[in-house]
């Protein structure tokens, strides 16, 4: 056993770590193929030391504007110094953060005020760690409320709510469900069409659907938003049917797209509210299913019933307090208002920016600061690069944000990132503490990348990664994408 502990790596030795050796760390006991595709685009070179707010600080001296926010989890930014001040201001107290034995007045006061902003009479919360937990626990609790009456659930193409075996199973794209058990009959509807989704109500003639399941927005689809009236018409055809109408808010709640939760710009109270991501302020990792007292009854209310469903460190006390922080700073800082006017001057910039290359922008779509810049579909000729006409509009067909992302990177110190089921589509979820001199060179760094030319900007990117991962592991890479 000593020998084994002399072999660990002591903690205050990780930051100085090279980057080399976090690499080959990554490639043993990691994602090896994640590291690949982190090398195709340059972002291995980087290493960031330090983040606050929209920036993060790397160790040669760079500053990186975050268009990302870690996948809208950072509306808070980095660091928030008053969701930090919460943190270390309940490990002060002593208190105890992990005792289920006993009740949290942290948990209790989170639930609280939570109930407090939702829509409609949503007043019970079960706490967890993550969006995929919130959505698992909202398809539990819609199923235990009607005692096995019914079992299926309508879900929308493209959809994406998290990556476990349940929310795969409502889950549009076939590339996270491949070879995992589906319902092959829960119907799946195209997302913003009302008469399809009531044509898939019409077809339970069993009353066998427990269920819509939803996006208000939906983000990794590339940011698309249904047509005005889509979600009341969607919760009045779930009511209309006897069916709970479920929304996987982790994106869009906490102000991004410009209203506190995205159902309220449309009045719409859903049964069963899921949200995570900026909950836990980017420094707790927290989720949560909010649903209203009678439903969690018929599903928990007996005393045999109250363990039924339960998670050990979900509603653990000391991210409890910094959600009750992070909750205050969104209504303090007002995020809501910061989204709308904010992201009204981005995207009426990058629409400007999208009538100066009609050919190879599409459009910029989304609400708020939870936006979208859609590549046209483009196909290339006459290019010299060793993977041929093919391999190199294969790599435009399914990369072409990426390169576009890699290039804001390294040639102006933009974090940004394709969305995970639309290959056209360029998200840009910049914090919500950002201001607008923070995203002021967003527009002409883009205008800049994009008047280089695609095909420069394709052929210096397939160069530069046959350089560093090889010519056979980026055709095996195609191959395979």
């Amino acid at each position: 056993m000593k020998t084994v502990a002399r072999e660990l790596i002591p903690l205050r030795e990780v930051p100085a770590l090279d980057q080399e050796t976090v690499k080959a760390l990554h490639r043993a006991h990691l994602n090896p193929a994640l590291v690949t595709l982190m090398e195709l685009g340059g972002y291995d070179r980087v290493r960031v030391v330090g983040a606050r707010g929209p920036w993060l600080f790397t160790d040669d001296g760079r500053k990186l504007l975050d268009l990302i926010s870690s996948y809208g989890a950072l509306s808070h930014g980095h660091n928030h110094p008053r969701v930090v001040s919460a943190a270390r201001w309940f490990d002060r107290q002593s208190a105890p953060d992990l005792l289920k034995e006993f009740p949290s007045a942290y948990t209790a006061a989170l639930a609280r005020n939570l109930a407090r902003v939702a829509p409609g009479e949503l007043d019970t919360a079960f706490f967890c760690n993550s969006g995929a937990e919130a959505i698992e626990g909202a398809l539990k609790l819609a199923l235990r409320s009607f005692q096995g009456r019914r079992d299926r659930f309508v879900y929308a193409e493209n959809s994406l709510h998290g990556k476990t075996l349940g929310t795969l199973s409502i889950t549009g794209r076939e590339k996270y469900r491949e070879h995992v058990r589906r319902f092959d009959d829960w119907p799946m509807v195209p997302f913003g069409d009302l008469e399809a989704l009531e044509a898939a109500f019409r077809a339970d003639r069993e009353k066998r659907i427990a269920g819509l399941v939803l996006e208000p927005i939906q983000g990794e689809a590339g940011v698309v938003v249904p047509p005005p009236g889509y979600l009341a018409g969607a919760a009045a055809l779930s009511r209309a049917h006897g069916s709970l109408l479920i929304l996987d808010e982790v994106q869009t709640g906490f102000g991004r797209t410009g209203s506190l939760f995205r159902c309220q710009a449309e009045g719409v109270e859903p049964d069963i509210l899921c949200l995570a991501k900026s909950l836990g302020g980017g420094v707790a990792t927290i989720g949560a299913t909010l649903a209203g007292r009678k439903l969690q009854q018929a599903a928990y209310g007996r005393i045999n019933q109250c363990l039924i469903h339960t998670s050990t460190f979900g509603g653990r006390s000391r991210a409890a307090a910094v959600a009750i922080e992070a909750l205050q700073v969104a209504l303090d800082e007002d995020f809501a208002k910061r989204a709308r006017e904010l992201g009204g001057w981005l995207r009426a910039e990058l629409d400007q920016v999208r009538r100066r290359h009609p050919a190879v922008l599409a459009a910029v779509r989304g609400e708020g600061l939870m936006l979208g810049l859609e590549f046209q579909p483009l196909k290339l000729s006459g290019l010299a690069s060793p993977l041929g006409a093919i391999g190199v509009n294969r790599i435009v067909e399914a990369y072409l944000p990426g390169i576009f992302g890699a290039e804001l990177l390294h040639r102006h110190d933009i974090v940004s990132s394709f969305v995970l089921n639309n290959p056209r589509v360029l998200r840009i979820y910049p914090p919500l503490v950002a201001t607008q001199e923070d995203l002021s060179a967003v527009p002409g760094a883009i205008d800049q990348v994009l008047s280089r030319g695609v095909s420069r900007l394709v052929t210096e990117r397939v160069a530069d990664a046959s350089r560093r991962v090889g010519l056979k592991t980026l055709t095996g890479w195609l191959r395979n994408w």
